[in-house]
């Protein structure tokens, strides 16, 4: 009887790369985290009687800060009032300095102000304004000294010259300061003792109150301002008028001579201190009476006295 022995099965051998893949995912699984679902959370839901319920408070909340903010300008308004009518606040004291031409009462009007008015009622800056707008007044300053007190510093304008304005038919005669400012128009009973600048035409040597650079008005001012500087023989005193003549240039009178004197339209200040010389001559030899006129536009380094005689 045979034997039968059965076959030895050889041990099956690893697939090649089996255990390669056996890792990758067995470091795949060790990195893959499974991630927490995010917790549901419930939309609120607003039904129309909460959007209601809101809505009534918010308007309660306004209608609370309103009526507050109401009753605190009223209160605060009542106790202006009553500041206004107590005594603590009544002008006593009203100081002016400054006024020449002015008067206390004319600033007193312009400010608006009276003795036992309310400070509290008093606005200092339009009062400023109010007066700085009259023709005399070049600056003006209001110190208000609490609780009951008010000190007003005015400064006028200095008349230097008058000015006689053409325009059209009219002529009008104003005062002029050595700036060259126009102010105020000359009225009755004020002084005139003044050298006059005639022959001003409103449009041509005149803008915004002052005079035109360049111009023959302000020529004849500077011819002015250096008679102003005090020289003996030829002072602003002794100046009675100074003519603008749009052909001539200026033409100059002295007060106590009738003669006119003809600077031209340049080199105003040289033939000026030439004028003092040839002057000084004439009163030397007594012989300014018989002059009937000096021309210091005859040429350009000559002088032609008509008349009299001098030397040079």
């Amino acid at each position: 009887m045979a034997i039968y022995t059965p076959r030895q099965v050889p041990p099956r051998s690893q697939k090649k790369g089996g255990g390669a893949g056996r890792f990758s995912k067995l470091i795949g699984t060790l990195l893959r985290r499974k991630k927490k679902a995010a917790p549901f959370q419930a939309q609120p839901i607003v039904t129309g009687a909460q959007r209601a319920w809101k809505l009534k408070q918010f308007s309660k909340t306004t209608i609370l800060l309103t009526g507050c903010g109401f009753v605190l300008l009223v209160l605060l308004w009542l106790s202006y009032q009553l500041m206004i009518l107590s005594d603590i606040f009544r002008l006593t004291d009203i100081r002016i300095s400054g006024t020449r031409i002015t008067t206390e009462r004319q600033i007193l009007d312009l400010a608006g102000l009276q003795l036992g008015g309310s400070l509290l009622k008093f606005n200092a800056k339009a009062a400023e304004v109010r007066i700085a707008a009259h023709p005399w007044v070049e600056q003006v300053r209001i110190k208000t000294q609490w609780p009951s007190a008010i000190e007003i510093t005015v400064r006028e304008y200095q008349p230097f010259a008058l000015v006689n304005i053409e325009e059209a038919k009219e002529k009008r005669l104003r005062y002029i300061n050595k700036e060259g400012r126009l102010f105020a128009e000359v009225g009755q009973g004020q002084e005139l003792d003044f050298p006059v600048i005639t022959g001003v035409l409103l449009q041509k040597d005149v803008a915004s109150n002052v005079f035109v650079k360049g111009g023959l008005a302000e020529a004849a001012c500077n011819v002015l301002l250096l008679a102003a500087k005090g020289n003996a023989i030829l002072p602003i005193q002794s100046v009675s008028e100074v003519h603008i003549d749009q052909q001539q240039g200026l033409i100059v009178y002295l007060i106590d001579q009738p003669f006119p004197v003809y600077f031209g339209k340049d080199r105003l200040q040289t033939k000026y201190f030439r004028l003092v010389k040839v002057l000084e001559q004439l009163y030397a030899k007594k012989q300014v009476d018989a002059v009937k006129e000096i021309r210091m536009d005859y040429a350009d380094d000559k002088i032609l006295v008509t008349g009299a005689k001098i030397d040079g």
